[in-house]
């Protein structure tokens, strides 16, 4: 993967200096990077990539618009669950430098250890923390964390009921709304698992983007509503961490997509919709 990576990353830079030679725009870039956990052992690490971040890109909000400004880079900065571990280790790293985040909160989950679908098989020690608390919640800064919705159960909703699934999409984002007096307008998927019906029942709810795993950048544009993420971890060496910060894992995106459309179409709640997603 890292050689693939770094293939496209050298053309990629080759690209941008013909079109410096020539006199062409070199049109703006960005990256969303999605986290899970960041242990204490791994704060040193999480701390060299936020400063990487730094010399890389501009951080930015993941609600806001792209700047369109000509050549320059961009990235924001998502974690998935809100582990406790993330409050006590990246969110001061982050402080430090004022590098703004989203956290995507399971509201059912507040305070608890994770106990959805299929997190007991997780082998993982530190996605086993409990999750931030309300009272934790409300004492993060608006102006650096943002708090976004990630359903209030964490089921895979491509496997339940439009009744169900609506349901968790609005009342994740009442909830949250109560606890930290805003507005949340932001919306990650649990597992990553989406499908068009899913889009536009987030549209209804009221969510302005929703954010995907899907290993692609996003666009610079005002009218995205569907926005890819690059996976990253506070263990990625240094080169894989820069070539996911360019872009550079966006060589993947289309195997990640057959393979998400492969399993959203045989996991339709009814063999109704099973058959429309072929025709």
């Amino acid at each position: 993967m890292i050689a693939l990576s770094l293939a496209v990353f050298v053309f990629d830079e080759c690209r941008r200096n013909v079109y410096r030679l020539i006199g062409k725009r070199i049109p703006a870039t960005y990256v969303v990077l999605r986290y899970h956990a960041v242990p204490q052992h791994l704060r040193p690490t999480f701390a060299k990539q936020m400063d990487e971040l730094l010399r890389r890109a501009r951080p930015l909000r993941a609600d806001v618009t792209v700047p369109d400004l000509a050549g320059a880079r961009f990235a924001s900065v998502t974690f998935d669950d809100a582990y406790q571990n993330v409050l006590e280790n990246a969110l001061p790293e982050l402080a430090k430098r004022a590098i703004p985040a989203t956290l995507f909160i399971v509201s059912d989950g507040l305070g608890r250890n994770p106990s959805w679908e299929d997190h007991s098989d997780n082998t993982d020690p530190d996605m086993h923390d409990p999750i931030v608390t309300e009272e934790q919640l409300r004492s993060l800064s608006p102006d650096l964390i943002q708090v976004g919705s990630h359903t209030h159960t964490h089921p895979l909703l491509t496997r339940i009921s439009e009744v169900q699934a609506r349901s968790e999409l609005a009342l994740s984002r009442t909830r949250l709304q109560a606890i930290v007096g805003r507005d949340v307008k932001l919306f990650s998927f649990p597992y990553g698992a989406y499908n068009d019906d899913l889009i536009s029942w987030c549209r209804e709810a009221g969510y302005d983007k929703v954010f995907t795993t899907l290993p692609r950048s996003a666009s610079a544009g005002p009218e995205e509503f569907v926005v890819g993420r690059v996976a990253v971890y506070p263990y990625d060496v240094p080169l894989e961490f820069s070539l996911k910060l360019s872009g550079a894992y966006r060589w993947w995106f289309g195997a990640v997509e057959l393979k998400r459309k492969l399993a959203s179409a045989i996991t339709f709640a009814t063999p109704e919709k099973r058959a429309s997603t072929f025709s």
